[in-house]
């Protein structure tokens, strides 16, 4: 993994650690088939996209000790896979823990889920947005009529535009 991902060492034994779910040392086909798409959804940047298709594998990945529920030293020590870091890791696990308890349960990381594919949705129509407003009027009536052929207005008619 150190060749295909800038993941510090740390990280890659922590995922191998997550991946090993019968703690046997070893990873079997699903195991590096998870592994392949986390890595490959982390160059592409789609993290959320694929949190949100595959939420139930996820959260059984984000669950280190198998209590069926993430709890924020889970959901800190594993954000690094899904490019979620820092201080921001805190505010959005107490946000989305609805019940009070200190934990995520499957539906409340659901909701997370949830929530991610919204702010992308989101943040994709601001840039579009923001691309709008720096582009120049010339630019926009270009792309407006992009694939856009104009008739002349006699063409129509049938009529020739010559006077006998």
């Amino acid at each position: 993994m150190h060749h295909v991902t800038d993941l510090k060492k740390k990280e890659i034994m922590m995922t191998f650690d997550m991946l090993d779910w019968n703690a046997s040392g070893e990873i079997g086909f699903e195991q590096f088939y998870m592994l392949v798409c986390i890595l490959l959804c982390s160059e592409y940047h789609v993290e959320k996209n694929f949190i949100f298709r595959h939420s139930r594998p996820v959260f059984e990945l984000l669950d280190m000790d198998g209590g069926h529920t993430i709890s924020p030293a889970e959901f800190q020590a594993s954000g690094f896979l899904f490019n979620l870091k820092g201080h921001a890791l805190d505010k959005i696990f107490y946000e989305f823990d609805v019940s009070g308890d200190e934990y995520l349960n499957y539906k409340e990381f659901k909701m997370f889920t949830m929530a991610c594919i919204y702010m992308q949705e989101e943040t994709k129509k601001m840039q579009k947005l923001q691309v709008r407003r720096t582009s120049t009027p010339r630019q926009e009536r270009c792309a407006t009529n992009a694939g856009v052929t104009h008739t002349p207005p006699d063409s129509h008619s049938g009529r020739s535009s010559h006077t006998d």
